[in-house]
């Protein structure tokens, strides 16, 4: 396979390998200035050869076991992907905080929608609904309050039922009456 120059052909060589992640475990070799052929690395070949399929966790925590090690990374994944997915359902973007007090406050409602979130996934499941979390929240964004005109200054605020997959969370969560109990007199609340 001919190129036009040595480091062309380098470059090349070198640029497959990384957009196909084989530098791990193959170089290549040129001839007389043209490519000549790939071959397994004898070094990192057998490196990650030794490490495929393994977990690499390192802890500054002596008296912890290799197993229990694993299960905390592992809920830590699981915590972390979480919030990565929770951070897109409520639409939620970079807020820089420059007062411990608002730190505490943001951090106190990520919180608090982690929670909810693994709330509605346990309902879900416990009602054998087959959608995620994520997908729920995004169903029930169907539901909506709506503010009605009703003339002379009159407001009637009510709640649509949104789609039949809606509902059937609504159901699931035990939700029956969307009802926000207000009178029609310019949306005080019914005593």
């Amino acid at each position: 396979m001919p190129w036009a120059t040595p480091a062309r052909s380098g470059t090349a060589a070198a640029g497959i390998l990384a957009r196909h992640h084989g530098y791990r475990y193959y170089d290549w070799k040129l001839k007389d200035g043209q490519f000549d052929y790939y071959f397994e690395h004898p070094v990192n070949f057998k490196q990650e050869q030794a490490l495929e399929g393994k977990y690499l966790i390192q802890t500054e925590e002596p008296d912890l076991s290799a197993v229990k090690a694993v299960e905390i990374y592992k809920e830590l994944s699981e915590v972390e992907r979480a919030f990565a997915e929770l951070k897109d359902v409520i639409e939620m973007r970079p807020i820089y905080h420059h007062k411990d007090d608002r730190v505490k406050a943001h951090i106190f409602i990520a919180s608090l929608a982690f929670l909810l979130d693994r709330a509605l996934e346990k309902k879900l499941k416990s009602a054998g609904l087959d959608f995620s979390s994520k997908e729920a929240w995004q169903i029930l964004k169907t539901v909506r309050v709506v503010e009605i005109e009703l003339g002379d200054g009159e407001q009637k605020r009510s709640v649509t039922h949104g789609t039949a997959r809606a509902e059937r969370i609504l159901r699931a969560l035990g939700i029956k009456n969307l009802d926000p109990n207000q009178s029609a007199k310019t949306g005080k609340k019914a005593a």
